[in-house]
């Protein structure tokens, strides 16, 4: 009786079109943050446009979703990466429910979560351009790990 394993390797491949989309979002957000800020303090019309661009912004998310699932599925990137940008997508969908909602306490939420899926799509930008290394310094690191016994 013969056992054989099959192992499969998930290369990590730069995925401009991802990182692209991604980049996209982060640019929205921060958009969003600056339109805020406006009516917050000066212009209460930019309101409307802070609205639309908030009401997009989680649609727009569904297409790096997919993307990454799709080159999770070719294995040119690591499954945890396309579980990270779906979280992304779900940030975006809870940040436009909170900002339909209002609520001194959902206020309290929305402008922090902003700024973390700022971060977060920003991130997720960079990584997708560099082929899935949030930076050199990681790199440098594994190929440590890696060469010692």
């Amino acid at each position: 009786m013969t056992m054989t394993t099959t192992t499969t390797k998930t290369t990590r491949s730069r995925t401009p079109v991802l990182g692209a989309f991604l980049a996209v979002l982060a640019a929205g957000v921060l958009t969003q943050a600056a339109l805020a800020g406006l009516f917050l303090s000066l212009n209460p019309s930019v309101q409307f446009v802070h609205l639309l661009v908030g009401s997009a912004l989680p649609w727009i998310a569904i297409i790096p979703t997919v993307i990454a699932w799709v080159r999770v599925g070719q294995r040119a990137i690591p499954a945890s990466f396309g579980v990270f940008v779906t979280l992304l997508a779900v940030g975006l969908w809870v940040q436009d429910a909170l900002g339909h909602m209002g609520f001194p306490a959902t206020t309290a939420v929305h402008v922090p979560l902003g700024v973390v899926l700022f971060g977060a799509s920003a991130t997720l930008a960079i990584a997708a351009f560099r082929g899935g290394r949030p930076g050199r310094a990681s790199g440098e690191l594994s190929r440590l790990r890696d060469s010692n016994p």
